[in-house]
């Protein structure tokens, strides 16, 4: 009833079985056999990562496994290159700034009709764009 489980099937090997579900209605079945300790990462990573990102809302490891079927779980694991990193749209950067300091920030910007936050993105690129020409300001 194991949504995933190993069997060993030989010295650093094993027999991995998908498919069981949580409310024991499917049994899990052998989905690979004689897969090396070294490789179980290669086949779980893109197992769970399709799951993550084509699972229905709730829905179980064993649930997902029935609905996609071995053959796409193998050709997944056969075509697997890892995952895909998508720079993020925007990155944080907190700044800390006195009190002071801030709110001549804000009425700068308010005269320029930007925010504070607008205002210091704009000096932080000034800034690093002089220091990379290789003027100091």
């Amino acid at each position: 009833m194991a949504e995933l489980g190993l069997v060993g099937d030989g010295p650093n090997s094993y027999q991995i079985w998908l498919g069981g579900t949580p409310n024991q209605t499917q049994l899990a079945r052998s989905f690979m056999d004689k897969v090396k300790v070294q490789d179980l990462e290669n086949v779980f990573e893109p197992l769970f990562y399709y799951w993550k990102q084509k699972r229905q809302p709730k829905e179980s490891f064993g649930d997902f496994t029935a609905r996609i079927g071995f053959e796409k779980f193998k050709e997944l694991v056969d075509k697997w290159e890892g995952v895909v990193q998508t720079p993020p749209a925007r990155y944080n950067l907190k700044l800390f700034a006195d009190k002071e300091t801030y709110e001549a920030m804000d009425e700068l910007a308010k005269l320029q009709n930007k925010s504070a936050h607008q205002l210091a993105i704009e000096v932080i690129r000034n800034f690093v764009a002089s220091q990379q020409n290789g003027k100091s300001e």
